[in-house]
């Protein structure tokens, strides 16, 4: 019967195999763990010997330069004291000059002065006192007071500023530790040092603590061999106040970040002996109980004492680095030893693992593909000379051509001209270090317009580091630019108004106080052509004086319009009527080779506004063009129109960020002279700003004001050598009957009679009004404030009236106006300002004020007031 075959066995060298590649892996784990553990302790251990080393020399250092900087001062105070053995007597400007000599600040910052204390034994106290004294210090003492067995009493001490002065006579044998001190100095003839003490120079601001040291100077020619003999000897001290942390600042100008120190003049770190703590005076912020990872100390006798000096380790960037070196290359080791597993275990699948990467890449470059194609975002490729060799379709799109039709061609030809070299430049400028650039450019897109995009463009290099391609991602940021632009300009706008604004409050309140004063020249004028007759020889010249005060009055008029506070009375305005009146008075002041020309839109919409001041706006506007014509002639315009303004049309127009969108009256000056850079136009309305050699520079300014004050705008034009265009925009107004009031004429003999009380706080003021209020027949009764004015208010019954100042420090005229209403309901109020009187009267709505008068006034103007009230 047949049997069946016995099954064949694997070769053994195929068996083998199989079991080689699956236990492969494991074997390179554990291998490549413990190399990397083994290698990694061996590391940390050589850091950690590098960080002590460091650590060392860091301390050493720190030791070497404080020793160098106490050395430097002691070599200062033996220099003063070479100054005593090579001069008999060392005077106090020749001490003054050897310390300036020193420019202690420059060279040895943190030394607080150089001083010399004087030896002086109780039975020549008396005399030492008057010397001194007759060296210009009359109140010297020496302190503190009290019978001692010998005193050092501070004599000069250089700088001698505030802060030394208070050290000035000073007995320093009267304080324990600088006793101790000078008479260890003393006895050794060198230079000492205290221990920790508080300088007598300090004050409760920035209060540090000090150590002074001492070096003696002995008598010339006394032996110095002993002890007993120094005692003798000794003259005097010269000495040096320290303010150790001033002192460690200027040692250290970088003060150790990751060293922590403290300084004992002592043996053992004792709290007592603690001179400075550089933890403490830095504020860092280290846990409780912190203790340095390295520690060390240094100690050194010097100066007369022994020092101590320990040192710890802070939390520093140094030693974090020292710890992430080793933990990284922990990491790395552990990182290498997972790669060299992951491939041990790739081996067993290294076909299967090939076909899935292939698969991999494949699917990737569809998403790629895809990502690229839908993408909203500009992708392109491009050659070093700039063809296209690859974009999609967003960008495509965008340039209005076809993909197809963009490969091949230049992607340089699609930018701007004046982008193109520049954008060639900085692509070839990358490098493999630093490889992409980022950059906005202006394309041009369909029908010639211009679109501003974003790339980021990345250069791809080839063994040797040459480009051989580059590959951008862009999008579309014109509406960013726009919204940029816009942004730029409406800031740009808040700016001039705030600064217009500010000019206009500060030439507001400069006016308003010229009005005081020219209130006393005008008010005394007025009085004096009273009291003299007509020939008598001082009238012209009081004539004089009244017309300059008029014209400095009109200047003040001006400033305030500037403001926005000028004198306006609104009524309903024809602009073309308000022209062709001024139109004869205009025509004169043309040079003989200019005309005049008009061009009145007609019918125009009436304004509202004050008409004298709508004069000033068109004289000032044709004035200025007749300034800018010059000798060489020309033509101006002024012409009318009206029109509906939006908000796109009110950008570009001064003070239009105030104007609402709605119909305006364009009133229209235009020269053909020789026009202006933008430096100019940027200042053009500014105060006292001119080109000419001549003028005051208020004319444009108050142009810009009472523009502001009518609720308007401004938009100017100007180039060099073509010549200027101011248009003023007025809000349009429905036309209605203006009701024209007839002044009353005033009675000639009139006069006043009773009290009247007058409040200012300017006594120039009083003085003249009160004359003014006499020769009308009135009794005046003055008061320089407001709380003055309410009490003379109240203990006098019988006053017919008040004029009130309006601006006063303290109680103004608003609220003393309440207090007075409180008082008396009744009561006939005149406010009496600089500024006009739209703006006063509006401050007080339904309060009924009796009247009120502008300063500066005449007799008359005051005279029309009170015959009303």
């Amino acid at each position: 019967m047949p049997t069946t075959p016995p099954p064949v066995d694997n070769p053994p060298s195929t068996s083998l195999w199989a079991k080689t590649i699956h236990v492969l892996p494991y074997l390179v784990m554990a291998l490549s763990f413990l190399l990397t553990f083994f290698f990694w302790r061996q590391y940390d251990h050589s850091l950690n010997i590098r960080s002590q080393e460091v650590f060392n020399d860091r301390v050493d250092e720190i030791k070497s330069k404080f020793f160098t900087r106490m050395t430097d001062d002691e070599q200062i105070l033996r220099g003063a004291a070479g100054l005593f053995n090579a001069s008999e007597d060392v005077t106090r400007d020749e001490w003054r000059r050897y310390a300036l000599s020193l420019s202690l600040d420059k060279h040895f910052p943190g030394f607080q002065g150089l001083g010399f204390a004087e030896v002086v034994r109780p039975k020549d106290l008396e005399r030492h006192i008057q010397r001194i004294r007759r060296e210009g210090f009359p109140d010297y003492r020496l302190w503190p007071e009290g019978e001692r067995q010998e005193y050092t009493a501070i004599i000069y001490l250089e700088p001698f500023d505030w802060r030394n002065q208070r050290a000035f006579g000073y007995d320093m044998f009267s304080a324990p530790h600088r006793r101790e001190a000078m008479s260890k100095a003393r006895d050794l003839g060198e230079a000492v040092v205290t221990g920790p003490v508080t300088l007598v120079q300090e004050t409760k601001r920035d209060k540090q603590t000090g150590v002074l040291m001492y070096l003696p100077v002995y008598k010339r020619g006394l032996p110095l061999e002993t002890v007993a003999q120094r005692r003798i000897a000794v003259q005097g001290y010269t000495f040096s106040p320290i303010r150790i942390k001033n002192f460690l600042s200027a040692t250290f100008p970088r003060m150790p970040e990751d060293i922590g120190f403290r300084i004992y003049t002592d043996k053992e770190p004792n709290p007592a002996g603690l001179l400075y703590d550089s933890v403490s005076d830095s504020n860092l912020n280290l846990p409780e109980n912190y203790r340095g990872e390295l520690q060390a100390t240094r100690s050194f006798q010097g100066f007369g004492r022994n020092w101590l000096l320990t040192f710890e380790s802070l939390p520093h960037t140094a030693q974090e680095q020292r710890k992430t070196q080793s933990r990284n290359y922990l990491i790395v080791g552990i990182t290498v030893s997972i790669l060299l597993s992951v491939i041990a275990f790739m081996l067993r699948s290294a076909h299967a693992g090939a076909i899935a990467a292939a698969q991999a890449l494949k699917e990737s470059q569809e998403r790629y593909r895809k990502i690229s194609e839908d993408s909203p975002a500009y992708i392109a490729t491009f050659l070093p000379d700039g063809t296209l060799t690859y974009v999609n379709p967003a960008l495509a799109h965008d340039l209005g051509k076809r993909q197809e039709d963009l490969l091949g061609k230049s992607f340089f030809e699609f930018l701007l001209p004046e982008y193109r070299e520049p954008v060639r430049l900085g692509l070839h400028a990358l490098s493999p270090q630093n490889p992409t650039q980022t950059l906005e450019q202006a394309m041009v897109g369909p029908n010639e317009a211009v679109i501003w995009h974003e790339w980021t463009n990345r250069a791809v290099f080839d063994d040797h580091g040459g480009i051989t391609e580059f590959q951008g991602v862009g999008q579309n940021i014109t509406e960013r630019k726009k919204a940029a632009e816009e942004r730029s300009r409406l800031e740009q706008q808040m700016l001039h108004a705030q600064k217009m604004e500010s000019l206009g409050v500060l030439a507001g309140g400069v006016a308003h106080d010229f009005n005081n004063i020219l209130m006393a020249i005008i008010g005394n004028v007025d009085l004096s052509l009273m009291k003299i007759e007509e020939a008598s020889p001082i009238t012209a010249n009081l004539r004089n004086i009244e017309k300059a005060a008029m014209r400095a009055a009109d200047l003040a008029k001006q400033m305030l319009a500037y403001s926005g506070k000028g004198k306006f009375v609104i009524e309903k305005l024809d602009l073309n009527r308000l022209i062709e009146k001024l139109h004869p008075i205009l025509e004169p002041s043309l040079p003989t080779n200019a005309v005049l020309t008009l061009k009145l839109h007609k019918p125009l919409p009436m304004v509202e506004g004050d008409a004298n001041q709508m004069r000033q706006i068109v004289m000032n506007l044709f004035m200025n063009a007749v300034e800018a014509l010059g000798e060489n002639g020309g033509e101006i315009i002024i012409s009318t129109d009206d029109g509906v303004q939006d908000g796109e049309s009110l950008q570009n127009v001064l003070l239009g960020e105030t104007l609402a969108e709605g119909s305006y009256v364009l009133l229209e000056v235009t020269d053909t002279g020789c026009g202006m850079e933008k430096e100019v136009l940027d200042k053009v309305f500014d105060p006292f700003f001119t080109t000419k050699f001549t003028g005051r520079g208020l004319g444009l300014a108050a142009v810009h004001g009472i523009v502001r004050g009518h609720k308007g705008g401004i938009r100017i034009s100007s180039e060099p050598g073509m010549g200027t265009t101011f248009q003023v925009l007025l809000p349009t107004s429905e036309p209605t009957p203006v009701e024209v009031s007839v002044p009353e004429e005033i009675e000639n003999g009139w006069s006043g009679v009773g009290r009247i009380l007058l409040v200012d706080d300017e006594e120039v003021v009083r003085t003249v009004a009160a004359e003014l209020l006499k020769e009308l027949g009135f009794t005046p009764v003055v008061a320089g404030s407001g709380a003055e004015a309410i009490e003379t208010f109240k203990n006098n019954q019988d006053l017919q009236a008040v004029i009130l100042d309006l601006t006063m420090p303290g109680m103004d005229g608003e609220e003393c106006f309440r207090a007075l209403r409180g008082i008396d309901p009744e009561v006939k109020v005149i406010m009496s300002s600089g500024f006009s009187e739209q703006d006063v009267v509006q401050k007080f709505p339904g309060k009924e004020l009796a009247g009120f008068i502008q300063k500066p006034y005449t007799l008359k103007a005051l005279k029309e007031v009170m015959r009303k009230v």
